[in-house]
């Protein structure tokens, strides 16, 4: 059975041979790092124009605010836990539990995020055209409140994309982890 969770880095340590050409597990993890800070901006971004830009008294904008607020803090604590894998070659769970944990969640919190921007993006498109709730007297303080609404709703999708992609690459790393024992991909056999 491979090393797992960090077995390679402790290995390379200890001066024993390191597989020749197993592949770079840092850039599905810089990758996965990156990923989880834009949809922690995206996500924030999408729930501080839905708090302060559009009439919260409007339902889905609740949501939209809600679902992207409970979003930026989730992939917050997993920007954390990714920056915790970069620096100490380590999972902060048992390498089975934050594999299954990451991808299961990174799918949760993505259909949360789409489903919030969805019901938003209905609403939004009423914006402008006279419907209730929406201008305040009329002029431009209407027509700012709907451009951001409409930039709330694409941040909310942003971030749903960006969810998206991140469960793309844990699933990667937990098809890794189901096929070899490692969520690092298997090394490449030498060759002569």
């Amino acid at each position: 059975m491979p090393p797992q969770n960090g077995g390679w880095v402790a290995e390379a340590q200890r001066g024993t041979k390191q597989p020749a050409a197993r592949g770079r597990p840092g850039a599905a993890l810089l990758l996965l790092l990156l990923l989880r800070v834009g949809a922690l901006c995206a996500s924030a971004a999408a729930a501080a124009l839905a708090a302060a830009a559009t009439p919260r008294r409007r339902a889905p904008f609740r949501f939209l605010l809600a679902a992207d607020a409970i979003v930026a803090v989730y992939s917050a604590l997993e920007a954390a836990a990714a920056a915790w894998e970069a620096a100490r070659g380590a999972t902060p769970l048992p390498e089975a539990v934050q594999l299954w944990f990451d991808f299961g969640h990174d799918q949760g919190f993505g259909y949360l995020a789409l489903a919030g921007a969805a019901a938003a993006a209905r609403d939004v498109a009423g914006c402008g055209r006279g419907r209730e709730g929406w201008t305040s007297g009329g002029g431009g303080a209407g027509a700012a409140a709907c451009v951001r609404a409409d930039v709330a709703v694409g941040l909310g999708f942003a971030g749903f994309a960006f969810l998206a992609l991140a469960a793309l690459v844990t699933g990667f790393r937990l098809a890794c982890f189901l096929a070899t024992g490692s969520r690092f991909p298997p090394p490449q056999p030498a060759s002569y």
